[in-house]
């Protein structure tokens, strides 16, 4: 299903039945607002930005709206909107990531914080946007600390990388984990380990125990996706 910008414009809640959540109706209301100027391109919502929205509790005394049908609107409007990056021109970049941790290419790091992805079409899936940003940020700070020369990551880059705190109301993962693990990778790095590209593909980690702790769940994840990739290089150099 398609939605316009007229069924947006028109479209109703009801109450929540008994016993059952609702969210606050002004709060509802100005952001389904924000969809239909964007289908009418009048504003920049994504189909990312619909996914991650949160509603507040209806003020005391006001019954608000079913946060059901509030929520199966939302998964509607997400779809129409679009979400995600284009996944041809991020895998087109990501070829060039590569390429440069290789020397097979040259990339600079400004290229790689001024490079711009289209979203996804309504239709079409697409490449998580905070996923790909925080992938694009390891390396960056890769890049930068190589001076803009390609060569793969060292032993010094796992011990030396860092990530940011996780953010006010998420949970990043276990710090004492995923230091464990890059442990791992270092001593593979300098030939005293044998960890293998589907090892760190098949990586899991904890949680923290509270929100707003450990480590950012997207940075790590991208910075593992860099180690696999160098680690499958290694183990199948003829597709390098």
């Amino acid at each position: 299903m398609t939605l316009t910008p007229e069924e947006v414009r028109d479209v109703v809640f009801n109450p929540p039945p008994p016993g059952r959540r609702a969210y606050h109706p002004g709060e509802v209301d100005d952001f389904v607002d924000r969809i239909e100027a964007t289908m009418r391109g009048r504003d920049k919502l994504t189909g990312q930005d619909v996914n991650k929205v949160k509603f507040h509790k209806p003020p005391a005394g006001e019954e608000g709206y079913f946060d059901h049908e509030v929520d199966q609107f939302l998964a509607l409007a997400a779809e129409a909107l679009g979400c995600g990056y284009d996944i041809d021109e991020v895998d087109a970049f990501l070829d060039r990531v590569v390429g440069a941790l290789h020397g097979t290419d040259r990339l600079t790091v400004d290229e790689v914080r001024a490079v711009r992805f289209s979203r996804a079409a309504a239709d079409a899936d697409g490449y998580n946007e905070d996923g790909v940003d925080a992938f694009l940020l390891i390396v960056a700070k890769v890049l930068e600390r190589l001076g803009g020369r390609p060569r793969t990551l060292t032993a010094d880059d796992i011990v030396t990388v860092g990530f940011h705190t996780a953010a006010a109301g998420t949970r990043g993962y276990d710090e004492d984990e995923v230091d464990h693990f890059l442990d791992k990778v270092e001593a593979t790095l300098r030939g005293r380990g044998r960890l293998t590209a589907a090892q760190v593909r098949e990586a899991t980690f904890g949680e923290a125990l509270i929100e707003g702790e450990g480590y950012d769940q997207d940075e790590v994840d991208a910075f593992l996706d860099l180690v696999e990739i160098q680690l499958s290089a290694a183990e199948h150099p003829q597709a390098v």
